[in-house]
């Protein structure tokens, strides 16, 4: 499965499980599950954010780098 679509699965998830927890008439030990259950998720979102944003930063430090790079060529074409 695609990292994408278990981030959207885990976030599907972790929705579920919060309107587990909102209902009145869950036992402490199935909640206490669920809890871990969210723990687990969050984590693993925030693992999958956490990746994206670094991709994030590399590509915008390669398109900065470029964009100096052809900087550079065109100042010296100038000269």
């Amino acid at each position: 499965m695609k990292e994408k679509e278990r981030l959207k699965t885990a976030l599907q998830r972790l929705e579920k499980i919060v309107e587990e927890l909102n209902r009145k008439d869950i036992d402490v030990e199935q909640g206490l599950e669920k809890f871990r259950e969210g723990v687990e998720l969050i984590k693993f979102c925030r693992s999958q954010l956490q990746k994206a944003e670094n991709e994030f930063i590399q590509l915008k430090n390669e398109l900065e780098q470029q964009y100096q790079e052809d900087e550079s060529e065109t100042d010296q074409q100038g000269e």
